[in-house]
Parts: structure tokens; C-alpha cells; sequence
């Protein structure tokens, strides 16, 4: 009375008719087709011992590993087949390919791919990845697959140190029309917990009402990231505070690359001498028009950073934009001129129409009406100094790049003659 039926989804399965027995035999085999089901992954080097651990992160530079491939009883199967390898991270597949390239640059190839290679027999001896895309950091797994069968197979994790602000902030390409604008993390989960070198901070450098903005020390340019906090932070983090680490997601918020749903651990050290000092936007620092120019470049480099402005207060009453950015948000120009004439002394003149014609002004965002005494209709065409932080706004091309310098609280506010500011 013994019977068989064939489905092949379950492979090599027996069903018991006793549930009582203390060893059921098989009654009732169900057959299926013999197939692919798994590859088995073995490493050559780095051995498993050394992938690393949360603690004592890796930077292996290859990776050498043997591929067999398993049927449903985990024997060797003898097929011919293209496997497939890439990372994945936070449970997905890692990009690889510089997402920030210009459209035009197009691939058939997944942009996850590590590389293929063929099983020959069932079996690949050595296979030999490099690991030196900037893309692997953090925890990552390798993984591989047989795309027709979806047969898969991973190593265990492989702990990449984790990133350092620069390593985020610092365009893949400098250079490129929408280097302000791309980020080739986008999305991804990271987590800064070291600054560049060992001698090194990750500090508060800048506070908002629903923001923040931290600081490597040990870099000079990319070195500052804005953190998003959706309300106010938590009243331990102040400038010159000290974190061991930050976690979050990259996002962008218009154009200006931050790190949102943050969690931070915050040290008991409060140190404002490693607050990095404000950067001077001088004169030959104006944006340009061209985003690649290199006053453009160069003000990349600092985004998020604080920075300092001198000039004269155009006036916010008389001009339609101007009277708009003030009243909706606390925002005016500075004009850096310094020719003398009536236009820029006297409240900067008419409409600035491109803000960059001539390229003389910078958007300074004050973080309310009346902070540090500041009113334009009273310090129109006078000249000020401000500190702040600076921020960019840019288009998904790269094309309309606006730069302002962010208030953080009345003492970044001088309304005296920049000697008298600065102590001189």
C-alpha cells in the first residue's frame, strides 16, 4: 500500500504515520528532483579567526576563498555554473559603483557586483577578491550566489573599522559638477566612534534648536558633519562636548549631507579649546557660479565646519527677496565688497538676482528676531561679523549652489567693526 508522490519543493523528506513511536520509521517517501541547494564558502585568507571583531576592527586588503557547491543531502554537485559575489550590509546588498557619476555613465552590470566566477564540476579552488572599495566599512558579510538556483552561501562577519567624517564628507570626486550635492553613502547605517588619528576628538562644535554639528580634530578639511535631531538635543550636548560615538543614517536635507535618527554616547568631557576654530571667508572665498571653481571646491571642504564672515548688512525692507528671506526665515545677506561705493555701503543696492552677480555676498541665518541685538532695518549698511556654521543648499545636478553661514547663539554675533571683534 506504499505509495509515492513527488514534489519538489521538499526535497528528501519521509513522513511518519506513528506520532507515538519513540523512532518512527519512514512510511511514506517523498521524492524530488536533485538539485543546487547551497555553496559552501571556504575561506583561505584571512582565515575565520581573523575577520575581527566589534572591538578589534580589520582591514583586510584580499580575500582568497575555495567555493563547493552542495545538493539537498550537502554532497558535492557536479554543475557548471557562473556564481556571483558581493557585500552586504544592514541586511542589503552593498553598491559599489560611484553613484555620483553623471548621468551618461551607464552599466548593465548590478552595481552590488563584486565579481563572477565559474563553478567547474561543482567546485572553484581559488578565488581571489581585493577589498579596497571605499564603500566596505563597518560590519559587512561576503556573500555568494548562484543566480539560476538562488543557492547562496556567506562568510561570517568581517568587522571593517568604521568610518571617520572625513571618509563621508570628502566627494569621491572633487572636481565633479554635483560634488556638493552627491553623497555615496546615501542611506547607508554608519557609525563614527574614532576621529582621524589617535590623537584625535570627535567634539560638538555647533548647537541648534533641532540640531547639531560634531567635529574631527585630527582633519583639516571635510572634517564636520551636521546631525539631525528632529527637536532640540538632549541639554548634555553642548559646544566642546566630547562624544565617543555616533551612530545614524546618511541623508540629505536640501542638498547638505547629515546623519539622521542619531544616537549618541556623549563623554564627560567638555573642552572648548577643541572646538576647531572658525574658518574666515575672506574675499577670495566668495561662491562662484561654476560649481566646480574652486572657491565652490574649496567651500565644500568645509561644510558643516564654523566658519566667520565680515561685511556690510544689506538692507531687508526695500528689496522683495531680501524683505522675504528675513521675515520667513530669519535670514539676511552679506555683502563683502569693500569698494566704498554708495551701493554696497548703503544697504547693498538693488536685487542681487543670481546672489553670485557679482559673486560678493553671502546668506547669514540667524536662529530668530532679535538674537544678539541683530535688526537689519537698524544695521543696514553697516558692517558686521559673524560666526557660525556653514551650510550648503544645492540641486540634484550640482548646478544652483547657495551657501549660508548658520547662527548658533547671540556670542557668534558682533555688531562692531571687525577689529574691535576680534580683540584687535
Amino acid at each position: 500500500m506504499s505509495a509515492r508522490r513527488v514534489l519538489p519543493l521538499r526535497l528528501g523528506l519521509c513522513l511518519s504515520l506513528s506520532l507515538a513511536a519513540t523512532q518512527p520509521a519512514c512510511q511514506f517517501e517523498i521524492d524530488g528532483e536533485n538539485r543546487l541547494t547551497s555553496l559552501r564558502l571556504g575561506l583561505l585568507g584571512p582565515s575565520e579567526n581573523e575577520l575581527g571583531t566589534p572591538t578589534n576592527r580589520v582591514r583586510p586588503q584580499v580575500m582568497r576563498f575555495s567555493v563547493d557547491a552542495l545538493d539537498s543531502q550537502g554532497a558535492l554537485m557536479p554543475v557548471n555554473s557562473t556564481v556571483q559575489a558581493f557585500f552586504v550590509a544592514g541586511g542589503s546588498r552593498l553598491p559599489l559603483r560611484n553613484p555620483c557619476a553623471l548621468v551618461g555613465n551607464v552599466s548593465e552590470t548590478p552595481d552590488w557586483l563584486l565579481t563572477q566566477f565559474s563553478l567547474v564540476g561543482g567546485h572553484a579552488p581559488i578565488v581571489t577578491l581585493p577589498l579596497t572599495t571605499p564603500a566596505i566599512f563597518g560590519r559587512v558579510t561576503l556573500n555568494i550566489e548562484e543566480p539560476q538556483s538562488l543557492a547562496e552561501g556567506a562568510t561570517p562577519p568581517i568587522f571593517f573599522p568604521n568610518p571617520t567624517i572625513p571618509q563621508i564628507m570628502k566627494p569621491l570626486d572633487p572636481s565633479a559638477q554635483n560634488a556638493s550635492y552627491c553623497q555615496p553613502f546615501l542611506n547607508r547605517q554608519v557609525v563614527f566612534d574614532q576621529a582621524s588619528s589617535e590623537q584625535g576628538s570627535l567634539v560638538v562644535s555647533s548647537v541648534f534648536q533641532s540640531g547639531l554639528a560634531v567635529s574631527d580634530t585630527a582633519a583639516a578639511d571635510y572634517n564636520s558633519i551636521y546631525v539631525f535631531t528632529f527637536g532640540r538635543p538632549p541639554t548634555s550636548i553642548v559646544k566642546g562636548r566630547v562624544l565617543d560615538r555616533l551612530a545614524g543614517a546618511i541623508a540629505k536635507f536640501n542638498g547638505m549631507t547629515q546623519v539622521a535618527n542619531p544616537t549618541m554616547a556623549a563623554n564627560d568631557l567638555v573642552d572648548l579649546t577643541l572646538v576647531p576654530q572658525p574658518i574666515e571667508l575672506s574675499a577670495d572665498r566668495r561662491p562662484a557660479q561654476d560649481p566646480t571653481a574652486g572657491e565652490n571646491r574649496w567651500l565644500t571642504r568645509h561644510i558643516a565646519a564654523p566658519v566667520r564672515i565680515t561685511g556690510i548688512v544689506c538692507e531687508a525692507s526695500l528689496d522683495d527677496s531680501r524683505s522675504d528671506n528675513w521675515n520667513r526665515y530669519n535670514t539676511v545677506v552679506i555683502n563683502q565688497t569693500g569698494d566704498g561705493k554708495p551701493d554696497s555701503v548703503n544697504g547693498c543696492g538693488g536685487v542681487n538676482s543670481t546672489m553670485y552677480i557679482p559673486p560678493t555676498r553671502f546668506n547669514v541665518q540667524f536662529p530668530g528676531k532679535g538674537v544678539g541685538g541683530f535688526d537689519p532695518a537698524m544695521q543696514a549698511g553697516q558692517e558686521v561679523t559673524i560666526t557660525g556654521m556653514l551650510q550648503n543648499s544645492v540641486s540634484r545636478s550640482g548646478k544652483t549652489l547657495f551657501w549660508t553661514v548658520v547662527v548658533r547663539d547671540q556670542s557668534d554675533i558682533c555688531l562692531k567693526p571687525r577689529a574691535m571683534c576680534l580683540g584687535g
